[in-house]
């Protein structure tokens, strides 16, 4: 009524429900969200609420033994009353001697925090008789003799009228053997909202009268937060119920090893919801013994991938929910005769097999809202005679072709907007059609079963129906000449019409217009000169392709800077390489003696570290010669012609590593020739000193490899294991000087 309400006076159309059997107040008519009473007006003598009171249990005693009421009590609200149990009031009398557990039809105890064990010290001890003038002490009574948990108060005592009983958000956790034994006649129990993670086999033994049991919204986690998984001692914990006819399952997370409860369920269930449960699949054959009308599977990614968990199905399934499922195809529902409502917004539907869709002989309302379906060239949704409902919103539908005018022409309501459509004389001529279809036509609501369970979603297309915007576009006024050229328009109107949601790109001047601004094909083509138009087009076609082939070489220049600026660098140094001649080295063939026993290589920001801390060890106390470019290279010769000659004069070579190394050119040149070395050469004295962490997305692809393949030593941001570090390097630099001399020439 609300939605209704709201889309009445503000012009929204109501809000769709998130999972088909919407929420417990959707199903019943007694008891608000928050568990207030409204019984009919005619039953409001026969109501106790007592919902947020805070001593209830006096309160109630009160009111059952005032002296002139002479009414049964029928209806009982106990929410939001701090209760940690259910109390033992059951067996209070009224005025009249009768037991309140004799009179209550329907009872909710909603929004409590019940506990596993009550706490210390909480006992109802008291209580009154039926004049209320003496009070009773309870201490040696059953009630008290009973284990203290939740549900003790409903411990021995027998509800022979009651119907429904609502135990929402009371934080129960587990369903104990034979728990709602004694209530023979309750048709409806709704305990969703709860923390339940454990089910006992026999909780549910007795309710062979149950028609609707509620277990949605349950979510129960460890003392870490994790989730907990329901657990029951027997798959046959519905087996109980042999009139169950609609279970919902809703917003409860369920594993893999739940589904065997599923096959408990018997012929007389009709409903099942496990939307947002989390399952990702269903084993075949799992409902091949039911016989369900409505199913929820929305939200379940994955959850139809098998090849057929649906089977058994086909000649009695007649509402099907599979909202955002990551679906594919329609194949899954091939031979559903009897299906009525098919809701499969939100997937990855592209395609729409003819050989499927056609054995949709019943089908009445398909949503395809959000999927990727495209413009199609044959007949598809005219092979189902009974549609009456198609929605197509947020597609990829770019274009109107006269195929698709055709096989829409005889669906009663269409819902196009959110596609990103071109404008043609097709779209002008489907935009008429349907302007004339609302001046010939009346409107035509959705007729269904009245015995079809979880009508709202009915109703909800039915408001949509009746709160339309309709389409004139000017038209309205005149008489059928307006619309002469049309033709045959078929009786479809659309269902989400509004001036903005039906626009499209008008080619010829690059913007977006009203498709009633379009021209119709009649006109187009009498008037409109096709050369002039595709030669506009054609300009405008080689504009916008010459866009993407100049951003996207900038785009790949741009993401692979990195990589090209290093591959320029390489291509340089090999280049360098190339053009020393050999003459102009030092001859490692004749020459086997070496100047230095090192070679260090650095940037100018390390300087401090190398001067500092680094030739004092080497040259002072390890009595190994070094060799710095500052101060060893020869003053006349090149650059190059130094790294080369004083790495071929060197024992082994040294690189001081840091991210400002990697940005020196020269550093990288003299990293390279030494890789050169490792790979050309015998030679593999190498040495990698690491002044700090380099991150890998920071490593050009030849420090990577040399630290792949090469042991490296880190210089320590603790002094007291700077030791460590020096006896290290002391050790290796002694090692690499001892070994026996063979010199081969890097030019």
């Amino acid at each position: 009524l609300l939605n209704c309400f709201l889309a009445c006076t503000c012009g929204l159309p109501p809000k769709p429900p998130k999972c088909l059997t919407g929420y417990m107040t959707d199903v019943q008519n007694w008891v608000d969200e928050n568990g207030r009473l409204i019984p009919k007006s005619g039953n409001m003598n026969n109501a106790i609420d007592l919902s947020t009171t805070a001593n209830p249990v006096q309160v109630l005693n009160e009111k059952l033994n005032f002296s002139r009421r002479r009414q049964v009590v029928r209806y009982l609200s106990l929410a939001k009353c701090q209760l940690t149990r259910v109390p033992p009031i059951f067996q209070i009398r009224d005025n009249e001697m009768r037991p309140l557990a004799m009179m209550l039809e329907y009872m909710t105890l909603y929004g409590n925090n019940f506990l596993g064990m009550s706490t210390a010290g909480e006992h109802y001890t008291l209580s009154f008789n039926a004049t209320g003038t003496t009070v009773m002490n309870l201490s040696n009574s059953p009630q008290r003799q009973v284990v203290s948990v939740w549900s003790s108060g409903f411990t021995a005592v027998n509800f022979p009228n009651l119907k429904e009983l609502d135990l929402r958000s009371c934080s129960i956790q587990t369903l104990e053997k034979n728990l709602f034994k004694g209530m023979p006649n309750l048709t409806a129990l709704y305990i969703g909202e709860n923390e339940i993670h454990f089910i006992s086999s026999s909780a549910f033994y007795g309710l062979k009268n149950l028609v609707h049991l509620d277990l949605s919204r349950n979510q129960a986690f460890d003392e870490n937060g994790n989730p907990k998984n329901l657990a029951t001692d027997n798959y046959l914990v519905f087996n109980y119920l042999e009139n169950l006819v609609s279970l919902d399952l809703s917003h409860t997370k369920l594993t893999l090893r739940n589904l065997g409860l599923l096959k408990s369920l018997g012929k007389s269930v009709k409903s099942l919801s496990l939307c947002d449960t989390g399952l990702n699949v269903l084993q075949d054959d799992i409902f091949n013994c039911t016989s369900l009308n409505m199913l929820d599977l929305s939200y379940n990614s994955g959850i139809l991938n098998n090849q057929k968990p649906l089977r058994g199905l086909e000649k009695t399934l007649l509402a099907l929910y599979a909202r955002e499922i990551n679906l594919q195809t329609l194949n899954q529902f091939q031979n559903f005769s009897q299906l009525l409502v098919l809701q499969l917004t939100g997937n990855e539907i592209n395609n729409v097999d003819v050989s499927v869709i056609k054995t949709l002989k019943s089908l009445r309302i398909l949503n395809l809202n959000k999927n990727r379906l495209n413009s199609w060239f044959e007949p598809l949704f005219s092979t189902i005679p009974s549609l009456h409902v198609l929605s197509l919103q947020d597609n990829n539908i770019n274009v109107i072709t006269e195929q698709m005018v055709d096989d829409l022409a005889n669906v009663s309501y269409l819902a196009l907007s959110g596609n990103f459509m071109v404008c043609n004389c097709h779209a002008k001529d489907f935009y008429k059609m349907a302007a004339k279809n609302e001046k010939n036509n009346t409107e035509t609501y959705i007729d269904l079963p009245e015995d079809l369970l979880h009508r709202n979603i009915y109703s909800y297309y039915n408001d949509l129906i009746k709160n339309r915007t309709k389409v004139f576009g000017g038209l309205e006024d005149c008489e059928n000449q307006c619309v002469d050229d049309i033709g045959d328009s078929g009786i479809f109107r659309l269902l989400d019409y509004s001036p903005q949601n039906y626009v499209c790109l008008h080619v010829p001047e690059s913007k977006t217009i009203f498709i009633s601004e379009v021209y119709s094909c009649g006109r187009l083509a009498r008037e409109v000169n096709y050369d002039q138009e595709l030669k506009g087009s054609r300009v405008k076609l080689l504009v916008l392709l010459l866009i993407p082939c100049i951003l996207l070489p900038v785009g790949v220049i741009f993401a692979f800077r990195r990589r090209i600026k290093y591959f320029f660098i390489t291509l340089r140094n090999s280049a360098m390489l190339s053009l020393i001649n050999k003459k102009d080295a030092v001859d490692g063939k004749n020459n086997t003696i070496f100047n230095y026993d090192v070679f260090v290589s650095y940037c100018n920001e390390d300087r401090g570290w190398v001067l500092d801390h680094l030739l004092p060890h080497m040259e002072a106390e390890c009595s190994i010669s070094a060799c710095l470019h500052e101060r060893d290279f020869l003053v006349g010769l090149s650059i190059l012609e130094n790294i080369v000659s004083c790495m071929d004069r060197s024992r082994s070579i040294m690189l001081i590593l840091s991210q400002r190394f990697l940005l020196s050119q020269w550093c990288q040149f003299e990293m390279h020739l030494a890789q050169h070395r490792l790979l050309e050469t015998r030679r593999e004295d190498l040495t990698l000193v690491l002044l700090e962490d380099i991150p890998r997305r920071l490593r050009p692809n030849t420090l990577h490899y040399l630290m792949m393949t090469k042991t490296y030593i880190v210089w320590p941001k603790d002094e007291s294991e700077r030791p460590i570090f020096w006896k290290r390097l002391k050790k290796t630099l002694i090692a690499q000087k001892n070994k026996p001399t063979e010199n081969t020439s890097l030019a």
